[in-house]
């Protein structure tokens, strides 16, 4: 390792490297020499800083983690100031798991682990996970009730939820589709018009109808003349 590399240098540098390598290839499919190759660093560092590759491994997922959990915290800290805003915030996330690299690389690592059930036992536990999970949703329901007001109930939180969780998911991958099989002639095919801020701005604006409609639904049903 050459002296003036920094610790915290080499061993972000590697972590980045395995996020990639992990998401690209699986655990069994890489090695720590390639990992290394790709971080411009030398094997002794994995073991220095990790053990071996299955301590390695686990502290890549514990990277991915903590990148997605300062991601969704831009999204809690507008909550309460502006839950449009947080629902926007929101959506850009889960968009970026298609257009950001990294958090394209951390949903394909997560997506591997979960069907990679021989690989179980390295994914590592997560503390309070039941905790984690509680105020994760808690946080949904409180941004969701906000957009709703008084028409905020389970069933129309569910709706809004995976509205907007199943059109980011839907939409970037048939932008591709169009790109590759109509030659960019698609409704929503990649252009310069046509890309993850457009749908961002076409995903809010569906949300933006949706609540309307519930909220005028609630309306005429609370001011409906009781028999």
């Amino acid at each position: 390792m050459a002296k003036e590399d920094k610790a915290p240098d080499v061993k972000e540098r590697l972590l980045a490297a395995g996020l990639k390598v992990f998401a690209s290839k699986g655990y069994d499919g890489s090695t720590v020499r390639e990992i290394c190759e790709e971080a411009a660093s030398n094997i002794a560092a994995i073991n220095y800083y990790f053990g071996d590759k299955a301590g390695f491994y686990q502290a890549v997922r514990d990277y991915a983690r903590q990148v997605r959990r300062d991601s969704m915290q831009r999204c809690w800290d507008f909550i309460e100031r502006d839950p449009w805003q947080a629902l926007r915030i929101h959506i850009d996330i889960l968009l970026d798991n298609t257009y950001n690299s990294t958090m394209s690389q951390i949903n394909w690592m997560h997506m591997r682990d979960l069907v990679d059930t021989q690989n179980h036992h390295l994914i590592p536990q997560i503390p309070d996970r039941e905790k984690l999970i509680k105020s994760y949703e808690d946080r949904m329901t409180s941004m969701l009730s906000a957009l709703l007001g008084p028409a905020a109930t389970e069933a129309n939180i569910s709706l809004i939820r995976y509205t907007y969780h199943s059109l980011c998911l839907f939409l970037p991958i048939q932008t591709q589709v169009e790109q590759r099989f109509f030659n960019g002639k698609g409704r929503f095919s990649l252009s310069a018009n046509h890309d993850k801020t457009f749908l961002t701005n076409y995903i809010l604006d569906i949300v933006h109808r949706a609540v309307d409609d519930m909220k005028a639904k609630q309306e005429t049903t609370t001011s409906r003349p009781q028999a």
